[in-house]
């Protein structure tokens, strides 16, 4: 059974005070936004000496709640939890490799035993590494995440319902050979491996294996430019034999140059998409920009006629030396089994991560990356403030499908207050292709769901050492096709007060209330009083 009871939200709510939702690096636009060659990894090149920044931790949590089955359908039962967090934080940078981490252990023990206790691993890394300069790299990643049964049953952060563990592992392989001056071939595979765990009940639910191969020309532009692309993605569900597919693809961008700020781009393409029992061809166009007017504001949009009808990706960010905005808007064919970081385009679960807001908002301050990370993980101790907020409930799919997810976080610091703020409405539904009726019937569960919601975060420092944090939380779920009648509405506050004990030591107390009214269960209001102390070594 998955970290979900009264005290698992506030216990990841204490270790986010010193670990951010993922590793901190640098932001670069690329000329063509999506492109398989702009978002290979492309680390900053090293220019000071070898150097790594650790970050170990334990965090140690106590919470009395009255409802520790809350999200679970059966009778309320208060209990006391004690939550243990060890962790790391890690950057190291080579002139060979480079390392980023961020992972944490959490065991949670319960009292009375109204829930089995758990130990379950969280967070992400990734290591980019040259094995032959300038031609040949290999990159690798590990990340663990909890994710929710049903989003009728608890969803994201302090509303987070039963849930399983997600673990993947990844190898990518790829050669990167710049052939002349502004002329770049990419060959790429990245290989992803997934495994599901602590499911709870008797719910089968599985992994699978999923392949991205990519082939790329591309000849940046000084006025005009091209890129050449031909790609391949395959993924199989340990749980169902028929849920395969298959999707092959074929670009030719031609790319325009306009100052030195902007890249527009002109798709013209075709793919095919296969599945066990269908398949169906389609042509692909479509325009991509790229728009970087200043060092605070960048924009990156490609907008495309799918198979499955118009697919789009948006992203824009800007902001002042106090402030960060960003937005994520997709509509795109995704499996779960694809890789959940940011270098192969994954869009299950964007995260609204302030703990990135904050690296980009300190990229002028603090250019090497090392010293920008130390500096993101004191501010993130000092202030109190969550390294991310919440977006829409991250729950299981067991196949392919299409995904229309907009998210917007936003970040202000001024004097001794702070605001992060996020709002998101996410649309997930089942995509069967012509012909796929018998996938529909064997369908172990739908996904077809509307997520609508928002997380708030507000810090006040009271004094150089003591902290205090709000967040409130509201989720509204509704199923609509063969989950139509299906809902939940979720709302979450969450109080707490901290204070540094030492240089390297925060206590913290606080109150959490969560209220879930569902159509599938009952019992899910909660009322949970927690104390614990973090400890950075």
């Amino acid at each position: 059974m998955k970290i979900r009871s009264a005290a698992g939200a506030v216990a990841a709510a204490a270790a986010a005070m010193l670990f951010p939702a993922g590793p901190a690096r640098a932001q670069v636009i690329p000329p063509v936004p999506g492109s398989p060659a702009a978002a290979a990894s492309e680390p900053v090149p090293v220019t000071q000496p070898p150097s790594t920044y650790l970050l170990p931790s334990v965090t140690v949590l106590g919470t009395q709640s009255n409802n520790t089955l809350a999200g679970t359908g059966r009778p309320a039962h208060s209990d006391t939890v004690l939550d243990v967090i060890p962790g790391l934080f890690v950057q190291s940078r080579h002139a060979r490799w480079q390392l980023q981490g961020n992972l944490s252990l959490h065991g949670q023990y319960f009292a009375q035993g109204t829930n089995p206790d758990v130990v379950a691993p969280q967070g992400s890394a990734g290591l980019h590494s040259e094995w032959i300069k300038n031609l040949l790299y290999l990159d690798a990643g590990f990340s663990a995440t909890q994710n929710a049964v049903s989003p009728y049953v608890g969803q994201g952060g302090a509303l987070q319902g039963p849930a399983y563990t997600s673990t993947q592992w990844r190898l990518s392989p790829y050669i990167d050979r710049a052939l002349r001056p502004g002329l770049r071939l990419l060959a790429r595979s990245d290989d992803t491996w997934t495994h599901v765990s602590n499911a709870p009940g008797q719910l089968t639910l599985g992994g699978g294996r999923y392949l991205r191969q990519s082939l790329v020309l591309e000849q940046r532009p000084e006025r005009l430019g091209y890129t050449l692309e031909a790609r391949q993605t395959y993924a199989t569900y340990d749980s169902d034999a028929y849920a395969w597919t298959r999707n092959t693809s074929v670009r030719v961008i031609g790319n325009l140059a306009v100052g030195s700020h902007a890249v527009f781009g002109l798709i013209g393409g075709r793919e095919k998409e296969q599945a066990a029992s269908s398949a169906v061809a389609s042509t692909i166009y479509g325009l991509r920009l790229a728009w970087q007017p200043g060092l605070y504001g960048r924009l990156r949009a490609t907008v495309e006629h799918r198979y499955f009808g118009t697919g789009w990706n948006v992203a824009a960010e800007a902001g002042s030396p106090e402030s960060r905005l960003s937005l994520d808007w997709r509509r795109d064919a995704f499996s779960a089994l694809a890789p959940l970081d940011n270098s192969t385009g994954s869009i299950l679960n964007p995260t609204a991560n302030i703990g990135q807001l904050l690296n980009n908002l300190l990229v002028t301050r603090y250019p090497n990356p090392l010293e920008r990370a130390r500096a993101v993980q004191d501010l993130l101790g000092s202030s109190g403030l969550p390294a991310g907020l919440a977006t829409s409930g991250n729950f299981y799919v067991g196949s392919t499908a299409l995904q229309n997810n907009l998210v917007l976080t936003g970040l202000l610091l001024h004097g001794r207050n702070s605001l992060a703020l996020s709002l998101y409405r996410n649309r997930i539904e089942n995509l069967f292709l012509p012909g796929q009726q018998i996938l529909q019937v064997l369908q172990q569960r739908s996904v077809d769901t509307m997520q609508t919601g928002w997380a708030l975060n507000y810090g006040r420092r009271l004094t150089p050492l003591a902290n205090l944090n709000v967040t409130l939380q509201r989720e509204s779920d509704t199923g609509f096709g063969t989950n139509q009648g299906l809902s939940a509405v979720n709302r979450a506050l969450i109080v707490q007060l901290d204070r540094r004990l030492s240089p390297r030591t925060t206590g913290l107390i606080g109150l959490r209330r969560r209220l879930l009214a569902s159509t599938q269960i009952a019992g899910g209001n909660e009322t949970a009083l927690f104390a614990g102390l973090v400890h950075r070594f």
